[in-house]
């Protein structure tokens, strides 16, 4: 992890050499970058057989160099160690010196110029064989150059491999320009072409890929850059927080095949520490954090999650062996720990996953200031399977019913008399996303009650405890359960759930009576103190309350009419009738109905109820007719 030792910047110069940083490889991404942009570069393939278009294309990003050659030694002096221990040492270079490992001293750091003000230029000749520094001879010249403003950044390298030393008493610069009108510069620009690598050695070369180890802006930092501070001109620099960052012919660079990584950051959403206070991701308060080799290694060596290479026992103690932060770090161990270590595993955790919830990530460095948030889906997925950073941008929920509802009832109770005794309630539940990668479901609240939302009129009787409202974190599915469908207002009106208040602040997206929604995360869960991050989060707040509709009045029972008997029946009629026999007799037929007298048959449909038996006698004209029998029949 490359951190500014000011609140606002970050630097190493992790120039990649060719056998000699083994494992240099960019961290692998699922989701890929977008395709370069073009920048104004004319559309072309780049010689990369050399140095010349490329360093013409530099130098119209970059201005024309003040001077064509430049002297090594010129520079301040880099070294390993204050305390020597042998093979080891408290400040290793963090790449690979060959045989002689990462404690050979006595490199230089040297600040260029050219004709543009806001480009900054930095070159570091490096040794790779242990000696006194009395000599001009060097196996290293590595250089990075970038403007400020339009984030264009070129770089050149140059190795002495198993050949003679790098003369670095007169270097030539990389942007000279063949066709100036100064004999030096004009020399200088062809001794650069056979001095330094051409585009297609860096381009192919397994280990020379520059924007691996550059992955976030031009600069890095380490214990070892860092020594040559502030108050010293050939210092690294350290404004170049939120510059934009590109690669001058990316195209190129960045294309098949062996392609350099384009460079590409991640960050997170604001983190609670061990201690339980609540901070915007402190791995990216002065710095960016790159997707190649900060991610796959940097990260892990600055917090002393894995150790250093080199580092001598002096590196290995606390605060020491903790590199970042540069400053504020507690006084005990376990102190960092807990303020610290969360920050590292959510900003990990985006470095693998950067479509998590929680994570940003900004895929274009030419526009520094917007960046994809994560919503959880894999590249591909339509799930929400991911997040990174947890309890924090938390959003209240509250679930209620209908103020006017008072008590649950049955679907066919319309009585103005039923007693008011039966809570109408909706349950509720939430599915949270784990650090695991695994889900739990929550069914109670802060104090261990029932999720419940019930009837609040003062007429609603009490349902037990139970809680209506909780805290929901990004990337939790909320599940309302239906209350019940009847229920009764104070004087008994009848009301029929008819839904939830479906609006911004309650989301439903399933139709029908039960409601379910995903949550984002509160919408200033991204706040870095650099300014507001715009993020398309959750409203301030979740309320969903069950609506009703009225449904009816209640009824009264007939004051006139006995408990279960037929309305259409005269009182006292029925009372030498079974029960349940008057269900077959047509409306109105009742008139027809014999206790002892004739009954013509058209009267009442064929259905007789008599107190003795049925018989059957002629009429006189060839008819018969049906009628209750008694001691003596009618007349005919």
């Amino acid at each position: 992890m490359h951190w500014r030792p000011s609140p606002k910047t970050c630097l190493v110069v992790c120039l990649v050499v060719s056998t000699l940083l083994a494992g240099c490889e960019p961290a692998s991404l699922d989701a890929p970058p977008p395709a370069a942009p073009s920048l104004g570069e004319v559309e072309r393939e780049l010689d990369g057989t050399n140095i010349v278009e490329y360093a013409a294309s530099c130098r119209a990003a970059l201005g024309t160099p003040k001077k064509p050659y430049f002297r090594c030694r010129d520079g301040s002096l880099l070294k390993t160690t204050d305390t020597p221990d042998g093979a080891k040492c408290d400040k290793p270079v963090w790449l690979s010196l060959g045989t002689d490992g990462q404690c050979v001293t006595n490199a230089r750091l040297l600040k260029l110029e050219t004709s543009k003000a806001d480009t900054e230029i930095r070159v570091i000749c490096r040794r790779y064989k242990k000696g006194a520094d009395t000599e001009d001879g060097f196996q290293d010249v590595a250089i990075v150059m970038s403007n400020k403003t339009s984030g264009a950044t070129c770089y050149f390298q140059a190795l002495s491999g198993r050949g003679p030393d790098l003369d670095g008493s007169k270097v030539p610069n990389p942007l000279a320009d063949p066709a100036s009108t100064d004999t030096d510069e004009k020399a200088a620009a062809a001794a650069a072409k056979t001095f330094y690598i051409a585009p297609e050695g860096l381009k192919l070369g397994n280990t020379l890929a520059c924007s691996q180890c550059h992955d976030h802006d031009p600069w890095m930092h380490t214990p070892y850059i860092d020594q040559v501070d502030g108050t010293d001109a050939n210092h690294v620099p350290t404004d170049f927080t939120d510059a934009k960052y590109y690669l001058v012919e990316e195209a190129y660079f960045t294309g098949a095949p062996r392609s350099w990584p384009k460079p590409r950051s991640v960050t997170t959403a604001d983190v609670k520490d061990g201690n339980g206070n609540l901070k915007e991701q402190i791995c990216t308060t002065c710095h960016r954090i790159g997707t190649s080799k900060t991610c796959d290694k940097w990260v892990d060596w600055a917090v002393d999650a894995t150790a250093i290479p080199a580092t001598n026992a002096t590196a290995q103690t606390y605060p020491a062996k903790m590199w970042m932060p540069t400053s504020g770090k507690p006084a005990a161990e376990v102190d960092y720990h807990k303020k610290f270590d969360n920050h590292v595993k959510a900003i990990k955790c985006c470095c693998k996953k950067p479509w998590a919830l929680g994570c940003t990530d900004y895929a274009d460095l030419t526009s520094p200031g917007t960046g994809k948030d994560g919503d959880g889906k894999k590249p591909g997925s339509t799930a929400v399977t991911d997040k990174c950073v947890f309890d924090t941008g938390r959003v209240a929920l509250g679930v209620s019913i209908a103020p006017y509802v008072v008590a649950a009832r049955s679907g066919g109770d319309e009585s103005c008399t039923t007693p008011l005794t039966t809570p109408v309630c909706a349950s509720f539940s939430i599915e949270r996303l784990l650090e695991d990668g695994t889900t739990t479901t929550i069914n109670s609240g802060p104090n261990g009650n029932p999720l419940k939302a019930c009837g609040t009129h003062p007429q609603s009787p009490y349902p037990g405890p139970h809680e209506p409202n909780v805290d929901v974190e990004a990337g939790d599915l909320v599940t309302l359960s239906a209350p019940q469908t009847y229920a009764f207002g104070a004087s008994h009106e009848l009301y029929v759930f008819t839904g939830w208040n479906v609006s911004p602040n309650c989301p439903c997206t399933s139709p029908g009576p039960t409601c379910q929604f995903r949550t984002k995360g509160a919408s200033n869960w991204f706040n870095p103190a650099s300014g507001p991050h715009p993020y398309a989060g959750d409203p301030p707040y979740f309320q969903c309350q069950a609506l009703y509709a009225p449904a009816g009045v209640c009824k009264s029972p007939d004051a006139g009419v006995d408990a279960g008997t037929d309305a259409g029946v005269d009182a006292g009629t029925d009372a030498g009738i079974d029960a349940g026999t008057d269900a077959g007799t047509d409306a109105g037929s009742d008139a027809g109905t014999c206790d002892g007298g004739f009954c013509p048959v058209p009267a009442d449909a064929g259905v007789f109820i008599c107190d003795g038996g049925i018989v059957t006698v002629p009429l006189g004209n060839g008819q018969l007719v049906q009628t209750c029998q008694t001691t003596d029949l009618p007349p005919l």
